[in-house]
C-alpha cells in the first residue's frame, strides 16, 4: 500500500468508518425487511383487503337480503318466480321460445307419490 493512502486512511478513519455505517444503514432503511419498501408493499396489501373486504360486505348484504325476501311469512314473489324459473318449472300457458340450433330444455320431473 502506498504511503499516502496509508497516511490518509489512519488520519481519516473515523470518517470513512462513519460513512461505511451511514450506507450500511441507509441502505437497510430503504431495502431491509422493514425498510421503505417493505412499508410500501404492505400499504398496498392493506389497500387491496380493504378493497375486497368491502366488496364481500356488499355481496354478504345482497344475499341476507334475498334470503330475507325468501322467509315463508313474507315471501317476494317475484323472486320465488324467478327462483322457480331457474329450476326450469313454467305456468300453464307460457310459450317457451327456443333458440334454433339448441336442444330443448329437459323439462322438470315431477315427484312420484308413493303407491
Amino acid at each position: 500500500m502506498p504511503d499516502g493512502l496509508r497516511r490518509f486512511l489512519r488520519q481519516h478513519w473515523l470518517l470513512l468508518l462513519s460513512l461505511l455505517l451511514l450506507f450500511y444503514f441507509g441502505f437497510h432503511a430503504v431495502h431491509g425487511e422493514r425498510g421503505l419498501l417493505a412499508w410500501l408493499d404492505v400499504e398496498r396489501e392493506i389497500e387491496a383487503v380493504k378493497v375486497e373486504h368491502e366488496r364481500l360486505v356488499d355481496e354478504r348484504l345482497r344475499l341476507e337480503a334475498r334470503v330475507e325476501a325468501l322467509q315463508p311469512d313474507r315471501i317476494d314473489p317475484d323472486l320465488l318466480e324467478e327462483q322457480l324459473r331457474k329450476m326450469g318449472y313454467m305456468s300453464e300457458g307460457e310459450v317457451v321460445v327456443l333458440p334454433e340450433g339448441g336442444p330443448p330444455p329437459a323439462p322438470p320431473t315431477a315427484p312420484q307419490a308413493a303407491q
